[in-house]
């Protein structure tokens, strides 16, 4: 991270994405925690949040259309690497005993990264990097969703939707599989305060 990138994260006023960012300096954030238990269902969230919990499609092109001209939504890179993955993404991933993964944590914001609207993860066993993944771990500062759901080969999993209390307040968070035959990439999503109101799906 660079010196004007850990200004910028110093300014983000949500508690929970400055909390997410000490949490870095420490290691990934505590994904597999969060999974665990029986979270509220889905009817219970709130209708506002409902497209945005649901969409099928990349959510990069929803936010865009949701901001609008003139800005464009942009990720705030807070790290990634490659470590060997949580027992739950094993689970989900179905990875062997031994493999590892490449990850990458941010935030999306639309052009003021003091008001981000989602914190995600991207989680790729690396075997998946010889189907055409690769171009995924080099994205650097920009959205990944876009790649992600023009890349024809790759077909989602059921979307998985829940509340949790993180660091003292409930968010509506979600997660699915994107798979190409046996390869497959975990992407969580968890909503923001300063997510904007839905404005529809946008383009790919």
């Amino acid at each position: 991270m660079t010196g004007d990138e850990g200004k910028v994260v110093v300014m983000l006023r949500d508690q929970e994405a400055r909390h997410a960012v000490s949490m870095l300096h420490r290691g990934s954030l505590p994904h597999a925690t969060m999974m665990a238990g029986k979270p509220p269902a889905l009817r219970h969230a709130p209708r506002a949040i409902w497209p945005w919990l649901t969409l099928p499609a990349s959510l990069t092109a929803a936010l865009q259309r949701a901001y609008g001209k003139p800005h464009t939504v942009r990720a705030l890179l807070l790290d990634s690497g490659r470590a060997n993955p949580s027992p739950v993404e094993r689970r989900i991933l179905c990875m062997r005993r031994g493999e590892r993964i490449f990850w990458r944590e941010v935030l999306l914001h639309g052009g003021d990264p003091a008001y981000p609207a989602l914190w995600a993860r991207t989680t790729i066993p690396l075997r998946g990097l010889r189907y055409g993944l690769l171009p995924l771990t080099r994205h650097g500062t920009r959205p990944i969703g876009n790649t992600l759901f023009r890349h024809r080969r790759l077909r989602r999993s059921p979307i998985q939707a829940e509340s949790r209390p993180r660091f003292g307040q409930r968010r509506w968070q979600r997660r699915s599989v994107l798979r190409r035959g046996s390869a497959g990439v975990l992407v969580e999503e968890h909503f923001l305060p300063d997510l904007p109101c839905w404005a529809g799906r946008g383009r790919r």
